[in-house]
């Protein structure tokens, strides 16, 4: 219990930090971007539509993250007790694959939300809410459930190799401190 309040307060407090970042870096990432460069994005963005843009996703991002992190940790603790054949048995073929495993199933059941995230960090005024519950009705309304699944082949691609190499540096971190 107290590793998981550990992780979510974690996550609240980083994705407080990096959701203003992530907003600049998705804007300046769209084709035809309108921007010259950050601080470009960042004036512009600011006088066009105030502070308030930078955490419009802070609510999404939040309702996306703790999920993930909670389903990415239990998957992983998981797929280690399956993959190996003692307690003592934790070899780094078993880290690289219950890793991988981890990150593609958190990328994979938290992309609906990562969709609705990157819609409100790019969609200027378009959406006249940071209500995700609203973006997510609308999306679904206009383009229908497909739309949810958008980029999630990229993300699951990009999380399983992530994940792997964390939790192997992880565990080789943890295995040689101890000493």
């Amino acid at each position: 219990l107290e590793t998981s309040i550990a992780a979510a307060v974690a996550t609240i407090v980083a994705d407080a930090v990096m959701t203003p970042l992530d907003v600049v870096k998705q804007r300046l990432q769209l084709a035809g971007s309108p921007y010259k460069g950050t601080m470009d994005c960042i004036t512009s963005t600011l006088r066009t539509e105030g502070v308030q843009a930078f955490f419009k996703s802070y609510n999404t991002t939040i309702i996306m993250n703790v999920p993930f992190v909670s389903i990415h940790f239990a998957t992983y603790e998981s797929c280690k007790k399956l993959l190996r054949k003692s307690p003592e048995d934790e070899g780094l073929v078993t880290q690289i694959i219950a890793g991988g495993v981890a990150g593609g199933a958190a990328a994979a059941a938290t992309n609906p939300l990562d969709v609705v995230k990157t819609r409100l960090q790019t969609s200027g005024t378009q959406y006249n809410t940071s209500s995700s519950y609203a973006v997510l009705k609308s999306i679904v309304s206009k383009e229908g459930y497909g739309a949810l699944m958008q980029g999630m082949r990229p993300r699951i691609v990009f999380h399983i190799p992530a994940a792997a190499i964390s939790w192997v540096t992880y565990e080789t971190c943890k295995k040689f401190l101890s000493v």
